[in-house]
């Protein structure tokens, strides 16, 4: 069931859901574009993207039950990648658990270490999924918060599925650190299922895709 509390009823509306905008950026993305995904609906709705068009999960390492770590996961692979564009699919509620990260980026920005790390934050105002608990989202600042931590580029906020591309190509062109807040609606499918592969699955074809993207260059 959903969560019953209502703190307040003025939280802003969208159109878009997050399934939509995620598929919309992974169709966005490039083949040789690094995924590290956040815990809960998130992940789970990347793997069924992936499920119903190439059936390959290689690309997406997905941050099982590890909540607001997926930023510093990735931050790590960027690091070692180095050019290489390594995206960040985070949460509102995960990136407020963890907001440190934010501020590591943006030190590690003064020595121009993480070019190609590109955090995207899907913001619905709430912990969809462990029961669509509000968080404070909608009332902080996030890409402000970024600015302040000195990240290299913040995008301006996308609300609509048709600012995407514009949104995706910029954010692939510019150094990182830089940060994308995509906001989107509360909810998801009801059917929605899990990932049909183990964690130790994923981390194996991960860490395969990227020694063969070594290997490649």
């Amino acid at each position: 069931d959903g969560y019953k509390l209502k703190l307040k009823d003025n939280y802003p509306e969208f159109d878009m859901t997050r399934e939509k905008a995620l598929q919309e950026v992974l169709k966005l993305l490039g083949p040789e574009d690094v995924i590290v995904s956040t815990t809960g609906m998130t992940s789970r709705e990347v793997f069924e993207y992936r499920a119903g068009t190439d059936k390959k999960h290689h690309r997406d390492f997905l941050t099982v039950g590890c909540m607001g770590h997926a930023s510093s996961i990735a931050m790590g692979i960027a690091l070692a990648q180095g050019n290489r564009q390594v995206v960040c699919l985070d949460g509102d509620g995960a990136v407020i658990m963890h907001m440190g990260t934010m501020a590591v980026a943006g030190q590690l920005n003064e020595y121009q270490l993480l070019k190609g790390f590109k955090h995207i934050v899907v913001n619905n105002g709430a912990h969809d999924s462990v029961g669509g608990q509000p968080t404070c989202g909608f009332t902080i600042d996030i890409p402000g918060i970024a600015q302040s931590s000195r990240y290299k580029n913040v995008l301006p906020t996308v609300t609509s599925v048709t600012e995407l591309p514009s949104a995706i190509q910029q954010l692939r062109q510019v150094d990182g650190p830089a940060l994308l807040e995509i906001r989107v609606k509360k909810g998801a499918r009801k059917d929605l299922g899990r990932p049909t592969t183990t964690p130790q699955q994923n981390k194996s074809d991960f860490m395969n895709f990227l020694n063969n993207l070594d290997n490649k260059h």
